[in-house]
């Protein structure tokens, strides 16, 4: 049997995928049974969650994206000898430090409109009548 982990994947247990209908849970209950690679109790308790919808989105929600992080085999180093990659920027960001200073720089002309469209006396901002 595989060792215990402090929290286990069911559909790893089951040796199912997300999309797995309930037949298929099923299936693959039996089949583990048989494989014996897990406890029947961690079994019975992955094919429980993957039954039950609330206990299936969790175990959704936790499934890891990546593999499990498995040690190095070889002690090939070669790789590190190889200098490290360049950095090359793209064109469309050159002079882009110079328009985020001048993003912050307000012309008169907009100050002035920005005075009269919010100054606080509300008859200013009243446009004139005709």
């Amino acid at each position: 049997m595989k060792q215990n982990r402090s929290v286990q994947n069911p559909y790893e247990i089951l040796g199912v995928t997300p999309a797995a209908s309930k037949a298929e849970i099923a299936k693959a209950f039996m089949m583990a049974m048989k494989r014996r690679e897990y406890s029947p109790d961690a079994i019975a308790k992955a094919r429980k969650s993957l039954m039950n919808a609330r206990s299936r989105l969790l175990a959704d929600y936790l499934r890891p994206i990546l593999p499990a992080i498995v040690r190095f085999k070889r002690k090939d180093f070669s790789e590190l000898e190889k200098p490290a990659p360049t950095l090359e920027f793209l064109p469309e960001f050159d002079g882009l430090d110079a328009t985020l200073a001048q993003m912050h720089k307000v012309s008169d002309a907009d100050r002035n409109l920005g005075i009269t469209l919010f100054s606080a006396d509300p008859i200013k901002r009243l446009p004139p009548s005709r």
